[in-house]
């Protein structure tokens, strides 16, 4: 959560994007309910959720890969259960 926090700051201040769009943009959890915060927030909603999607991509690509190197780094994947 502090990363997401230091990413908004970040957007903030070299971006010009407002406080708490970039904070909604770059907040962890679900896209459901951070998509129904700005709607009824004075926020840049397609901004929101592009970022929001843009995140979504990344887990998707980087997800399996990571979880992949756990198990090998832990010896789960040697003896699957």
């Amino acid at each position: 959560m502090a990363l997401c926090g230091c990413m908004a700051a970040a957007l903030h201040i070299f971006a010009g994007i407002d406080p708490l769009t970039a904070y909604l943009a770059t907040s962890p959890g679900g896209a459901d309910s951070v998509a129904i915060i700005a709607a009824s927030s004075d926020v840049d909603v397609p901004f929101v959720m592009a970022m929001q999607t843009g995140r979504f991509m990344v887990i998707l690509m980087i997800g399996p890969m990571l979880a992949r190197f756990i198990a090998r780094r832990s010896g789960l994947a040697e003896n699957p259960v």
